[in-house]
């Protein structure tokens, strides 16, 4: 099997590595392909997408003014303010996805560990390092084609692209090199720009029971960009290593699918996509308990790139055998998951 992978969600953020526009609707030039909601359960999203600035098919060109407006749209329309605007880039022809959270009743506040008070810092060449990366990140983008295809196979990612490549393996020779670095900056630093460029770094060290529990840490971290760096590493980690797999605790990647932040969401339902490989009837329980509503919405995203490992979890949870999951997570339709489920219910 080609161990190139074109994934099932975007591969990277530019600087941040989380596939979201980085922190703002960066839209200008971009059509709008598709607006979606999550946490929205008893909440009437008609409502919502009718009052929006902007809908399926308009050109973004207002950036940051965009995400406000649209936060005012979500709090005049529901009373409550959004809790995050994510544009997310790029559907398979340029187009631009729009994942707006809504404090609805699939919506829960995902605890927090305490920011961190130390003076660690990375050092300057891990900094330029980490630049050069988000750089060479959206020129690989901009080739389209395969170029941003990643290899997961050694625990830690590698790009098609050369340029991306040469750099990653650099990460590599610098993280394990420099471990120490990386676990005191993570563990300790009061700076958050930081702690996600060490958590970016340390999936690329040597692989660990003290790296994965550092990771696992971070994934808990109050600053999203170092949530999702971490938990992208361990997704990387255990997509590759399946003895990995076993030494990962789901539940706080569970709590991440009823978060309010669209890149707990992703990151989280990938994670979990890895570790309900093999069916555990105990994590499939809990999902079932925790996070159904929460999968559901996310299952029934109308793009298959980011619905995919929403649509396996709950398609196992409901007992659907894998290999005919595999054609429905990808081709659809996403609705004979969710009718699964149901009969999957009654049937209990």
């Amino acid at each position: 099997m080609d161990r190139w992978r074109t994934l099932p969600t975007c591969a990277y953020l530019v600087q941040v590595m989380s596939c979201v526009m980085p922190t703002t609707l960066r839209g200008a030039g971009h059509r709008i392909a598709g607006i979606e909601f999550f946490g929205h359960k008893g909440v009437e999203t008609a409502v919502i997408r009718a009052a929006l600035p902007f809908h399926e098919g308009d050109e973004l060109s207002e950036g940051e003014e965009a995400k406000e407006r649209v936060r005012e749209a979500v709090l005049r329309s529901t009373g409550k303010p959004a809790t995050d605007v994510a544009g997310v880039c790029c559907t398979s022809d340029g187009g631009l996805l729009v994942f707006i959270g809504i404090a609805g009743e699939s919506y829960k506040a995902f605890a927090h560990g305490p920011a961190p008070t130390g003076r660690a810092r990375v050092s300057m060449e891990l900094e330029r390092l980490y630049e050069r990366l988000g750089d060479a990140m959206g020129a690989a983008v901009e080739k389209g084609g395969d170029a941003a295809a990643e290899d997961l196979s050694k625990g830690y990612a590698l790009t098609r692209d050369p340029q991306m490549r040469s750099i990653q393996l650099e990460l590599r020779r610098y993280a394990i090199r420099h471990e120490p670095e990386l676990f005191r900056v993570l563990e300790s630093s009061s700076d958050a720009t930081h702690r996600a460029i060490a958590s970016q770094a340390l999936g690329y060290a040597q692989q660990s029971a003290k790296q994965l529990r550092a990771l696992t840490q971070a994934a808990r971290d109050p600053v999203e960009e170092v949530r999702n760096n971490a938990t992208r590493a361990i997704w990387v980690l255990a997509s590759a290593k399946d003895r990995l797999v076993r030494q990962i605790a789901p539940d706080v990647f569970i709590e991440m699918l009823n978060s309010g932040s669209w890149t707990d969401r992703n990151k989280g339902a990938l994670v979990l996509d890895r570790l309900t490989a093999k069916r555990d009837p105990a994590v499939l329980a809990k999902l079932r308990t925790v996070a159904l509503d929460s999968l559901i919405e996310m299952t029934l995203w109308r793009e298959a790139n980011h619905a995919y490992a929403a649509r396996m979890l709950l398609g196992r949870v409901a007992g659907i055998p894998e290999k005919e999951l595999e054609e429905l997570a990808w081709k659809g339709p996403p609705e004979s998951i969710v009718e699964a489920l149901k009969k999957n219910a009654s049937a209990l």
